[in-house]
C-alpha cells in the first residue's frame, strides 16, 4: 500500500493541480509532507521557509536545505529571515508567539504574492496532543480543548490545512527512513527552555507511565469531542444572531426574551460571535465576554471596557459598541 494513502489527509479543495503554498522548517515533519505531497502527484508546491534568527549558523543551514530541495524537485522557494528575539522583546510576548505571528505574516505576504491562499502545514499527532493539554492547562473552554483544525481558515483569508494532524511520529520517522530522506534536526526542540518540549519529552511520557497505556489516542478523542461540541454550539449562536429580531441594521444587539433565555454555554458564544464578527473587534476573550453576560442582569452594568479603547454599552433593550 502505498505511504501516501497512509498519511495524508486532505480536503477536497487541495487539488494536486493547482498550485498550494507548503510552510516547511527543514525539520523530519515537513520533509515528510513534501515528499508525500510529491508522491501524491502536486507539481506546483511552494516552499515557504522563515529563518527565525534564533539559532545562528544552524538556521543559516537549514534556510539552506530548503532551498537545496526546491531546486532538486522543481519547486519555487520563498525563503525570508526574521528577527525573532525582537520581534518578541518589542510586542512583549513569548519567544513562540512571535515566531508564529512572523510566520503567519510570511504566508500571507507569499498568498498575496502567487494569489494562493491554501497553506499546508505538517502538524501531527503528538503536535495536537501537546497543544490540547497545553491548552487544558490554561484553562481553555471547549475551543482550546479542540486544538488545531485539519482545516483551518483565518481572518486573513489563509486556508490551513494540516494533512498529517492524526498521524503519530513514529510513523513519520518510519517513513523517512524506509525511504532515506534526509531532513534538518532541530537543536532547540530538545531544550527544556520551551514549555512545549518539556510536555514532549516529559509531561506525556510521565503520564504514559501513570495510566500504564499511551494516552495521545485518548487525548486525541478528547480534542476530537470538544470540536464537536464547540460546533454545535457555534451553530446555534449562529442561528440566533441570524434570525430575525436579533440585531438591528446599525449592528446593535436587541435585549429579547430569546436572548435572556439562552443557555449561558450558547449566549457567551453569541456575544463572541457578535463583538468578533458584527463589530470586528480584536481581542475579545473570556473575561470580555463573561462581563458583557453580567450586563443582562437587571443590575448589570450599562457600560464596559472593550479592548482598542471601545465600550459596549446597554440602554433598556439594546447593546452596541462605541
Amino acid at each position: 500500500m502505498p505511504h501516501t494513502n497512509l498519511f495524508l489527509n486532505l480536503p477536497p479543495s487541495c487539488d494536486p493541480a493547482e498550485p498550494v503554498l507548503l510552510a516547511i522548517s527543514g525539520g523530519r515533519d515537513s520533509v515528510a509532507l513534501l515528499h508525500l505531497l510529491r508522491e501524491a502527484g502536486f507539481t506546483q508546491l511552494i516552499l515557504c521557509h522563515l529563518n527565525h534568527g534564533l539559532r545562528g549558523d544552524e538556521s543559516i543551514g537549514d534556510a539552506a536545505f530548503v532551498r537545496r530541495l526546491a531546486k532538486k524537485y522543481g519547486l519555487k522557494c520563498e525563503i525570508e529571515t526574521e528577527d525573532v528575539a525582537a520581534l518578541a522583546e518589542k510586542s512583549r510576548v513569548s519567544t513562540e508567539t512571535a515566531a508564529r505571528d512572523a510566520r503567519h505574516a510570511l504566508l500571507l505576504r507569499m498568498a498575496e504574492k502567487y494569489d494562493v491562499w491554501v497553506v499546508l502545514l505538517a502538524h501531527h499527532a503528538e503536535d495536537q496532543a501537546e497543544t490540547i493539554l497545553a491548552n487544558l492547562c490554561r484553562g481553555t473552554g471547549l475551543a482550546g480543548l479542540a486544538g488545531m483544525h485539519a482545516v483551518q481558515r483565518l481572518d486573513t483569508g489563509l486556508h490551513l490545512v494540516r494533512p498529517l494532524l492524526h498521524v503519530r511520529r513514529k510513523a513519520i520517522d518510519s517513513y523517512l527512513k524506509s525511504k532515506r530522506f534526509k531532513f534538518r534536526e532541530d537543536s532547540s526542540n530538545t531544550s527544556p527552555k520551551h514549555r512545549r518540549n518539556r510536555l514532549r519529552h516529559e509531561a506525556l511520557p510521565l503520564l504514559n507511565d501513570i495510566f500504564a497505556r499511551d494516552v495521545v489516542p485518548q487525548v486525541l478523542r478528547l480534542g476530537s469531542l470538544a470540536e464537536q461540541d464547540d460546533d454545535a454550539l457555534q451553530r446555534q449562536a449562529l442561528a440566533f444572531l441570524t434570525a430575525e429580531g436579533s440585531v438591528k441594521e446599525d449592528r446593535s444587539l436587541l435585549v429579547t426574551p430569546e436572548l435572556l433565555a439562552l443557555h449561558p454555554a450558547v449566549s457567551s458564544r453569541v456575544f463572541a460571535v457578535w463583538l468578533r464578527e458584527a463589530w470586528e473587534l480584536p481581542g475579545i476573550e473570556h473575561d470580555v465576554i463573561e462581563a458583557a453576560m453580567e450586563m443582562l442582569a437587571p443590575d448589570g452594568a450599562a457600560k464596559i471596557n472593550l479592548p482598542g479603547d471601545k465600550h459596549l454599552r446597554r440602554k433598556a433593550k439594546r447593546m452596541w459598541v462605541e
